[in-house]
């Protein structure tokens, strides 16, 4: 097996190299590309990929971005065309820092690539977060991907030996509602920057922003009695959080400000299988001097949302509630708040807001998912506070009440194989 690395050279050097490459007589396939980028930086990058019958891969290129992307490949046997074939092209250790001239990390802009799938020429493209965390794996395969580490095409099956190249090429990406200057925590099950697959430690993917006159530094979170990642049918990645193993997630404490949206993706679970979402507490808050408010809650398959201060009355004027939620789906929940109102939505769409006063514990506040809490949020026919029922895949809070415009985008920004 032939294996060859080219190191990122000055230009001058990486044009006689590519001239030497092309004037031997080795069975490689060879892609080479300029670009001009933002403010007229000249770049180049050489992509080499080693003969079909190679089965190993590493092969490094260069952009505007990254002085370093590692592109790779995954060739197998297909035994019913009896041919080799490619099921996966990956870029890795692409640099996810954002910075708003395109040269030092490639966070926020968009790789595109040009491929010839069995001759003829097919496009896909990346949208590259932006994250201090800069060891993730972009794809292309011929399995089925819903994180935003897969591309945005069809899966591939590309017979070896049409692979003739590659072009690949940077430029600018849209903003969406994940690039928002108030998002203060993003937790993502699908994101390997933000859970690896093991471990009780599930990272922030957002940092070094000024939210509320406050630095945001990474607001890590803690999973309890739970750390398996779990795949299902459509390739959504979950961690499934149960009242019988008391498991739930937690961040570390953060300030608070006057206005503050909290967003999850769930899957409730019917493990009795009566048609009805499983009781629960889905979102909860704790500060100090005992301070607990449960502000989602699962109650007789209802979702019902609030916040402090609860009613003693019943049924509880400030209380949102939703119709029956189905189980066993995907469901984007979450509230939109102000110092007066509160919001509540599912899956993009309003379910009803209320004025009400809230009231705040004005010190640090841990962030819980799934969390037992004694609240004012259960039924007479359910036990109150209980740990959630429920596969979890992401969590978002900014750190200012979304308009309805802006939770019907987050909705279908993150929706992908969810839906």
């Amino acid at each position: 097996m032939k294996l060859i690395k080219y190191p990122i050279v000055a230009l001058a050097n990486l044009i006689k190299s590519t001239i030497a490459i092309f004037s031997k007589r080795d069975a490689i396939i060879i892609a080479f590309f300029t670009l001009v980028g933002l403010g007229g930086v000249f770049a180049a990058g050489l992509i080499t990929v080693s003969a079909p019958d190679a089965q190993g891969a590493g092969y490094i290129a260069a952009t505007t971005c990254d002085p370093a992307v590692t592109i790779n490949k995954n060739v197998v046997f297909d035994t019913v065309s009896k041919r080799y074939v490619v099921t996966t092209i990956s870029l890795s250790n692409v640099d996810q820092r954002y910075d708003p001239n395109g040269v030092n990390g490639c966070g926020n802009r968009v790789i595109e690539m040009a491929i010839p799938i069995n001759g003829v020429i097919n496009y896909t493209s990346w949208s590259i977060p932006s994250s201090s965390v800069s060891n993730s794996i972009f794809t292309i395969s011929s399995g089925v991907g819903c994180s935003r580490y897969d591309s945005n095409s069809p899966t591939i099956s590309i017979d070896s030996t049409l692979l003739n190249n590659l072009a690949f090429t940077i430029k600018p990406g849209t903003t969406s509602i994940e690039d928002d200057d108030y998002l203060q925590i993003k937790y993502s099950v699908d994101e390997y920057d933000s859970y690896s697959g093991s471990g009780n430690t599930i990272y922030d993917q957002v940092s070094g922003k000024t939210i509320n006159t406050v630095l945001d530094t990474a607001q890590n979170g803690t999973i309890t009695n739970t750390s398996v990642v779990a795949t299902d049918s459509r390739g959504v990645k979950y961690l499934t959080l149960s009242q019988a193993n008391g498991s739930y997630i937690s961040t570390v404490g953060t300030p608070q400000g006057n206005a503050q949206s909290i967003y999850l993706w769930i899957y409730p679970l019917d493990l009795d299988s009566n048609g009805v979402a499983d009781p629960g507490v889905i979102y909860d808050e704790v500060g100090s001097g005992g301070w607990h408010d449960a502000q989602i809650d699962l109650v007789n398959g209802k979702v019902r949302f609030n916040r402090w201060p609860y009613l003693t009355s019943s049924p509880d004027q400030y209380v949102i509630e939703s119709a029956l939620l189905t189980p066993n789906q995907w469901h984007l929940v979450g509230v939109s708040g102000t110092a007066t109102t509160l919001s509540a939505y599912i899956n993009g769409s309003l379910v009803s807001s209320v004025s009400q006063a809230w009231t705040q514990n004005g010190g640090a506040i841990t962030h819980g998912i799934g969390t037992p809490d004694t609240t004012n949020l259960g039924g007479n026919s359910e036990a109150r506070g209980t740990n959630g029922d429920f596969r979890f895949n992401s969590f978002y809070l900014f750190g200012k009440a979304l308009s309805s415009a802006e939770v019907t985008a987050l909705y279908n920004y993150t929706k992908n194989c969810k839906r």
